[in-house]
């Protein structure tokens, strides 16, 4: 999101005074405001500035900067819708008043467009369960007593204490944005809400297959082409560092130079950093074997990129991969469960620990989010070094 102020020459002049605007812009969108009126001695054009001749000089001067101050802010500049955007620049008294779920519905919005879906279907899930509840609730009417109603209003309906505290923390993060956003002043109405909603806190063990399970899984024989093509890209997986099978499902060809892939976990939206791994022989095959024959396409494998047509292909990929488990006796480990992508993704991290692998060299390989001290202070990994321990988890 930008902002800026600057006067219109062009819409023409009123007595002589032509109108100073608030133009605030967003992916070819953009909506203007008159704030003020000036003439050409009033104004400097360079500057996009009162002059000292402009009669209400030190207030318009200062509203200007003030304006300016939040246009540089973070905040603003993360925002994705215009109208919310504009309420930046309103005074408090002239604020508009959001409805929690209006709200709700433009982070939906927000958190698909970077690409992290799962915190946009808890956010709409939470959104719709207070909606239904109170219906047109504004955001700075948000209070404890309605929420401790809500969380009454659940359990009557019989949730237990696991969903009533995952719907309390999904409406307490969306508020926590607008109070960031200042959309509505931060009243806490969250304040010893979950008091009475203890949850039982256990680590929770990852399934995964070990050497033997992958390789069992890569030498499978007699299976149709459909199930071929969900092992292979499990495989794939794993030999890309266990990436996120969305990853590989909308890997483009400019991710792939000089032997090397190129990835960001979508997953992680604006906080995913570039990272690099070398291109395995038998990862180069299963992308030969199925990559789009259009030399001209923009994406390595020929599938709809419709958001929902992944989703049904994820559906059909993990249930292809149950069959094939039950079908080959493929166990799980520790304990049992069932093959799904995640299962790929944890078979990595864990086989490249039983390797003796460098956690921080695991977490390279694997794109893992990386703290601001990290960021900081830890320097990544040679080329080589990353690429030996590649090798070394990948051969089973």
């Amino acid at each position: 999101m930008k902002a800026t102020v600057k006067r219109y020459t062009s819409d023409g002049a009123t007595d002589g005074r032509y109108p100073i605007k608030l133009i605030v812009t967003h992916q070819m969108k953009i909506k203007r405001r008159t704030i003020a009126h000036a003439s050409e001695k009033e104004w400097d054009d360079y500057y996009q500035l009162p002059t000292p001749r402009y009669p209400d000089f030190e207030n318009l001067y200062a509203k200007i900067m003030a304006f300016r101050n939040i246009a540089m802010s973070q905040v603003f500049k993360e925002v994705e819708d215009l109208e919310l955007a504009m309420t930046f620049f309103e005074d408090k008294k002239e604020k508009k008043r959001y409805s929690f779920y209006e709200f709700a519905m433009a982070e939906v919005d927000r958190m698909e467009r970077l690409n992290r879906y799962g915190n946009a279907s808890a956010y709409r899930c939470a959104a719709d369960q207070l909606d239904q509840f109170r219906p047109k609730l504004l955001l700075d009417d948000l209070s404890g007593p309605i929420l401790e109603d809500f969380k009454q209003y659940k359990r009557e309906q019989g949730l237990k204490n696991t969903s009533v505290r995952t719907y309390l923390l999904e409406l307490r993060a969306i508020y926590n944005r607008a109070v960031k956003m200042a959309v509505v002043e931060d009243k806490q109405p969250f304040k010893g809400i979950f008091n009475d909603v203890p949850t039982r806190i256990r680590r929770q063990r990852n399934e995964y297959l070990d050497t033997t399970g992958m390789g069992a899984l890569k030498y499978l024989s007699g299976l149709s082409d459909q199930q071929q093509l969900s092992v292979d890209l499990s495989l794939l997986q794993f030999y890309l560092g266990g990436a996120d099978l969305m990853d590989i499902y909308y890997l483009k060809r400019k991710q792939i130079s000089k032997k090397r892939v190129y990835l960001k976990r979508s997953k992680l939206g604006a906080k995913a950093y570039e990272f690099d791994l070398v291109l395995l022989p038998e990862a180069k095959r299963i992308i030969e074997k199925y990559q789009d024959v259009d030399p001209d396409s923009e994406y390595v494998f020929p599938w709809s990129k419709i958001r929902t047509r992944y989703q049904t292909f994820r559906s059909t990929h993990n249930a292809k991969l149950k069959r094939i488990q039950k079908n080959n006796n493929i166990k799980i480990l520790p304990t049992g469960g069932v093959l799904t992508t995640k299962v790929i993704r944890h078979s990595f991290a864990t086989i490249a620990k039983f390797k003796h692998i460098e956690v921080d060299i695991i977490r390279e390989l694997m794109g893992h989010e990386r703290g601001d001290i990290d960021t900081a202070y830890k320097d990544r990994y040679p080329e080589k070094v990353r690429d030996y321990a590649l090798k070394q988890i990948c051969a089973f």
